[in-house]
């Protein structure tokens, strides 16, 4: 017999073909052109030995702690193939992978649960974010115990959210749970630059948009995602997200589908997951507790984001990606308690006319990781 647990995130490389799957303290890696598992950090397994594939086994070193990985994150090296990826979980360690010979370089113990990992442009240091609202750096490679290496860059009052840091490696910005975003310089976080004012619920997210790295997307509890040009902190757009999802529970009820573990009109929203494609200049929009994934359009022209359409699921989704061919790839909760003939991951196959085609379960590509993805034997 076998059971799995769903994919709580996901993460696909800037310039592989390379998508990073995590489900509590492991993760699996796929190839996004073939479909193939290329590595895990637990052994696979079926019923049929003999259809088990051929994969690159990583060694954890979790010494018997199920620690759920919280953050993760690639060196996304504009000019190489980006060899490194961090992660960090429950046990408060900060690991490195080599992603070339998929194994596990250093580990090293952070002070706080980290919530968010970003890599310095050159691969030199990583940039942690904590619950305690601090932010720090370390160097990739040190000989020195962690309390000579760490470096405080800032602090929040409140609990940090989200970090990014700016492609150009100039800014650090953050969002805590007291709606604040803060803009600071990097490495010299004590120089704030600018706050971006809007929000008045908890932020979850921040996503600077990869065709326009000037500008930020922000999103949490309020009814709506933002737009800013974060350096000098301008507020450029709101759109109201919750009257979209609302319209839409509305239009299911009326067609009589079911419903019910949906938002509630009353409750607050908020915003699990923001992926976004260069391809198209897409951006996805996910929502706690609603059956779908929100598509936005950018107009160039405007500068603004648009309302284009609903991608509609069986089952809550928890994080999404775009890979390299502008396909999107969602990972969603089970409906039937790990129901093995159930995939976990869905699969939106972009078309030439910029629209998606939901793909089958089965489909070569996504077939490998909805039939071995997250399994074990019990």
């Amino acid at each position: 017999m076998a059971y799995r647990l769903p994919f709580g995130k996901l993460l696909h490389h800037l310039t592989r073909d390379l998508l990073i799957l995590v489900y509590g303290t492991h993760f699996q890696a796929l190839d996004t052109s073939t479909g193939a598992i290329i590595a895990s950090t637990r052994t696979l397994y079926s019923d049929n030995t003999d259809a088990i594939p051929q994969i690159k086994y990583i060694t954890p070193t979790t010494d018997g702690q199920e620690a759920s990985i919280r953050a993760i994150t690639f060196h996304n090296k504009i000019d190489g193939d980006g060899s490194l990826l961090a992660s960090s979980g429950e046990d408060k360690l900060l690991k490195v992978w080599d992603i070339k010979e998929w194994r596990l370089l250093n580990t090293r113990p952070v002070p706080k649960r980290v919530v968010s990992i970003a890599f310095s442009e050159d691969g030199s240091q990583i940039v942690t974010a904590d619950k305690f609202g601090d932010v720090y750096s370390y160097p990739i490679n040190s000989t020195e115990s962690i309390e000579n290496t760490s470096k405080l860059l800032l602090g929040h009052v409140s609990m940090v959210t989200d970090m990014v840091l700016t492609p150009n490696n100039k800014f650090v910005i953050t969002a805590d749970r007291d709606e604040h975003i803060r803009v600071s310089q990097f490495p010299k976080g004590y120089n704030i630059k600018s706050y971006c004012f809007g929000h008045t619920q908890f932020l979850s997210k921040l996503h600077i948009l990869p065709w326009d790295s000037d500008l930020l997307l922000s999103a949490g509890g309020d009814d709506f995602i933002a737009l800013w040009d974060y350096v000098p902190g301008r507020l450029i757009q709101t759109l109201d997200i919750k009257n979209l999802i609302q319209n839409q529970v509305i239009e299911a009820n009326e067609s009589n589908i079911d419903t019910t573990d949906t938002v509630p009109e009353s409750k607050n929203i908020a915003v699990m997951s923001i992926s976004s494609s260069n391809v198209m200049q897409h951006i996805a929009i996910i929502i706690e507790k609603f059956p779908g994934v929100l598509i936005l359009n950018w107009d160039a022209e405007q500068r603004h984001v648009k309302y284009m359409q609903t991608l509609s699921l069986n089952a809550n989704p928890l994080d999404c990606a775009y890979d390299l061919r502008g396909n999107l790839w969602v990972s969603s909760s089970s409906k039937n308690g790990g129901n093995i003939d159930e995939g976990l991951i869905t699969l939106f196959l972009r078309r030439d006319n910029n629209k998606y085609e939901k793909a089958s379960t089965d489909h070569p590509v996504v077939y490998q990781i909805n039939k071995f993805g997250t399994m074990k034997g019990k």
